[in-house]
């Protein structure tokens, strides 16, 4: 199944956006043929352009309980093929499809939506042709992601909590001397909003982190469009993913103040 994309449409766009990690990601039915030694030769195909493997705990492990009873059969793993600069990685397991871009270096730039979907549909589309010269069975999809992950760093557009909403305006803190509470140490909100002919939910999740080198303060913005809906067709695929697209990058636009959309992430787009 070849996702399709589409050219660009008119959505908001920033030189400077403070995403670090996009994850594409589609969930199909479980290819029972798929064991472990299919892993390594699908490995093969790959191995030029991601060098580097590592294993991960599979997703969606124990099964449901109303999935029926039978013979105890250990989950394969979820395997990581990584590429020399550590930026690439593909997740593959036997009922799930992931690409991720990843930001390593600070100075990195955002490849942008179009480069990373455009390398999620090639190396799925790779994986799709393995299943079928291997004869291990239909590829029949469930469910598709998009996540994106952004990290706002102390100092670009807040320094407590007190100003947060500066950055989302939807959130808040009260910060006076009359108060009981003194300022939290740190914040967290969430919030799902379903998107359009049941495609699906859209998730936002905010947490305030430490980054992992310099421990300086953070917070941590993650968007996440899951679902399909009844169509499971390549071409609904492939809808889905522009309508998963449009609704993070102007949900983002919609969360995040215009303050700090143009000091720091400098956007550039016409709608302003």
């Amino acid at each position: 199944m070849k996702t399709q994309t589409k050219p660009k449409n008119n959505l908001p766009d920033y030189k400077k956006p403070p995403v670090i990690e996009v994850v594409c990601g589609i969930a199909f039915k479980k290819i029972e043929q798929f064991k472990a030694p299919h892993l390594g030769l699908f490995w093969q195909r790959l191995r030029a352009d991601y060098p580097n493997c590592q294993h991960a705990p599979p997703l969606g492990f124990p099964p449901d309980i109303s999935e029926p009873s039978g013979e105890f059969e250990l989950p394969l793993p979820r395997i990581w093929f990584i590429n020399e600069k550590m930026n690439n990685l593909i997740q593959l397991q036997n009922n799930r499809f992931f690409y991720n871009w990843r930001k390593m270096h600070p100075d990195e730039p955002y490849p942008h939506y179009r480069t990373v979907i455009k390398k999620f549909t090639a190396n799925l589309e790779l994986f799709q042709n393995f299943l079928e010269e291997e004869k291990l069975g239909p590829f029949n999809p469930t469910d598709c992601e998009l996540t994106y992950i952004n990290h706002i760093l102390k100092g670009e557009g807040w320094e407590t909590i007190s100003d947060i909403p500066d950055v989302l305006p939807d959130i808040s803190w009260r910060s006076n001397n009359t108060r009981f509470l003194p300022e939290p140490l740190n914040v967290g909100w969430m919030a799902s909003f379903a998107l359009p002919e049941d495609k699906g939910r859209l998730h936002v999740k905010l947490d305030q982190v430490a980054h992992k080198i310099d421990k300086r303060p953070m917070l941590r913005l993650e968007i996440s469009a899951k679902g399909l809906g009844a169509d499971k067709s390549q071409k609904a695929v492939g809808d889905w993913f522009e309508l998963a697209h449009k609704w993070i990058v102007c949900g983002f636009t919609d969360l995040t103040s215009s303050k700090i959309q143009q000091t720091f992430w400098e956007r550039f787009d016409d709608k302003k």
